[in-house]
């Protein structure tokens, strides 16, 4: 396994308004994935998928959020 960064939080550990922790990482801000880490291909590792139509940005369905393959 390899330790990565959480995408969905930059690493912080935190989301959202009033420092709650991060849903992803659990507030760790790092991620335990399968070695060698693979970004996910869906977002490029950004954890995030953006409506072209909308311009709402939301997790990725990919890797839900993590940034990378598991």
């Amino acid at each position: 396994m390899a330790l990565v960064k959480c995408a969905w939080c930059e690493g912080s550990g935190v989301d959202g308004p009033g420092d709650s922790p991060c849903d992803i990482c659990g507030g760790d801000g790092f991620l335990e994935v399968p070695d060698p880490a693979t970004k996910c291909g869906r977002c490029n590792g950004s954890g995030r998928i953006k409506n072209e139509i909308t311009e709402e940005v939301s997790r990725c369905a990919g890797c839900n959020g993590s940034g990378w393959a598991t």
